[in-house]
């Protein structure tokens, strides 16, 4: 079973012969006994994190946004069919096994037995396809549809198996199953739903059990005494402090007020290098730091103001200035998973810049709306600043994260910062994002090629031909610009030593169902 295992090759990497080696690589992991670490020596303790923004809740068609930091805490409470190990590869969790059909699309998903939810109601096919059905009903107008809309529907064959369809054969679909960073992939109670409570009060099936959530200030876990995992939870409980305030965080780090903290600010992360008595996680992402342009809204509903201001912004000194350099720059989004060779993506050319202006021949004055942290009042201020050079007033707004949200959703701005999150595979966030028919299309760009690019790559089969796609998508996007990089994705956990058990962070969420203290 070992020498099986150790010759099992990513899905991302492979054509349409993938499905059956798959189907096989789930039923041996399934039968893997729990990887006991001598629990007994490890149990116990509260462990401190600290979050940088208020969470915005937990019910899938209800939350008005969803953080790094709010998926931090969902994958301690909630779980997804499927998980992922160190190489990337989909082993079973609430699902033991996927078995397609020839055409890829169908899918019968097993599920395993013998699971409950914190609330004591059992975890089975009525729960996934109730949650899944939530999301798939037009009536709920969710918002994340556009992303897995080759999924038709999800019935249940029996009272362990679920059946996804699909419209088409879609490559992406069994790792999707295992995304970690938002609310769709994870299982809710459907007690909880029915009664109203997800939002606030998170009931799931994962190694911790949602205690309390004391707004702007904590939201704690503690252990799941049922968990279906023999071996896991090691902590009694973790409490998520809310600490807007970067400095303040890593202060409290280091005088033992927490034990890990959420960063992103070059300067303490070059500290914490450096300092012996910390331990720096780090994980690479694709997706990128963005401004997003309002494209139905003047001026940016002129591309040559949208180039100009793709010329004006000087994104390497962004990365230096704003960030010391503790994220890469982007040209596409795909970060390190696709090499697209020729993005044409517009770089700082003030010169460039003017003569667009000039050509407009319009006086440009426009609001900048960023999150009221530190950080995007810097790229408010450096957006100013570039823009200026070329004669281009910006007046930079600041907001909570929930204005801001709800103002660029409903396309209520004209530019704003925004981020692309990293996901297990960009072609789904890319159709939400840029097709011109999704609800996802927050900038409102819209472009026939675009949208025949955007529905091709679904359907293509040949990991080659499929890439060449995205990258030729890419290229539309920087030559019309609805978005402008700010930077690349690379993320930052600093922690105490005695933490162990810390996982390589994979899509900017670091898991703590294995966390624990060294004695």
């Amino acid at each position: 079973m070992n020498e099986a295992l150790g010759q099992r090759r990513s899905l991302g990497t492979r054509s349409r012969h993938y499905l059956l080696d798959f189907v096989v690589v789930l039923i041996l992991l399934a039968f893997l006994p729990p990887l006991s670490q001598g629990a007994g020596d490890k149990s116990g303790g509260t462990l401190s994190f600290g979050a940088e923004n208020e969470f915005a809740g937990f019910d899938v068609i209800k939350a008005s946004g969803f953080a790094i930091c709010d998926a931090v805490v969902m994958n301690t409470v909630m779980e997804r069919l499927f998980d992922v190990d160190d190489a990337g590869d989909l082993i079973p969790a609430l699902a033991i096994s996927a078995k397609p059909s020839k055409d890829g699309q169908l899918w019968n998903i097993s599920l395993r037995q013998g699971v409950i939810f914190h609330d004591g109601t059992p975890f089975d096919a009525d729960a996934v396809v109730q949650h899944w059905s939530r999301m798939l009903n037009p009536a709920n107008r969710f918002r994340g549809r556009s992303f897995f809309e080759p999924i038709q529907a999800v019935s249940k064959v029996d009272a362990f198996t679920v059946q996804f369809q699909l419209a088409h054969a879609w490559p992406p679909f069994p790792k999707i199953l295992s995304d970690t960073r938002g609310l769709s992939m994870s299982i809710p109670s459907p007690k909880s739903v029915e009664e109203d409570n997800q939002l606030r009060a998170p009931v799931g099936t994962g190694p911790f059990i949602f205690k309390e959530w004391v707004s702007g200030d904590r939201l704690v876990v503690k252990k799941n005494p049922h968990y279906w995992r023999k071996d896991r939870p090691h902590l009694d409980e973790i409490v998520f402090k809310i600490m807007p305030d970067h400095q303040t965080r890593f202060v409290s780090l280091k005088s033992g007020q927490m034990d890990l903290i959420w960063m992103d600010r070059g300067t303490i992360i070059d500290q914490a290098e450096k300092d012996a008595s910390l331990v720096l996680y780090q994980g690479e992402g694709n997706g990128a730091e963005i401004f997003v342009l309002n494209t139905a809204k003047p001026p940016f509903d002129d591309p040559r103001v949208r180039r100009a201001i793709a010329h004006a912004w000087n994104q390497e000194a962004c990365v230096a200035m704003s960030y010391k350099n503790a994220i890469p720059m982007a040209l596409h989004p795909f970060g390190q998973d696709i090499d697209c060779q020729d993005s044409d993506y517009p770089g700082y050319d003030p010169k460039e810049a003017k003569r667009l202006i000039d050509e407009y021949g319009k006086t440009v004055e426009i609001e900048c709306l960023h999150s009221n942290t530190k950080r995007g009042s810097e790229q408010g201020e450096l957006l100013q600043r570039f823009c200026k050079e070329i004669g281009v007033v910006v007046k930079p707004v600041g907001l909570s994260f929930g204005p801001v949200i709800k103002k660029v959703i409903t396309k209520d701005y004209q530019i704003s910062t925004w981020r692309m999150p990293s996901a297990t595979d960009m072609g789904p966030l890319l159709f939400g994002a840029f097709h011109s028919q999704s609800r996802s299309n927050v900038s409102g760009y819209s472009n026939p090629a675009v949208d025949d690019l955007l529905t091709a790559q679904r359907m293509e089969m040949d990991v080659q031909k499929r890439n060449r796609m995205l990258c030729d998508i890419a290229g539309f996007i920087n030559r019309d610009v609805p978005i402008i990089y700010r930077g690349g994705r690379r993320f930052h956990v600093i922690a105490k030593p005695e933490v162990k058990g810390i996982p390589a962070i994979r899509n900017g969420v670091v898991q703590l169902s294995a966390a624990w203290f060294e004695k």
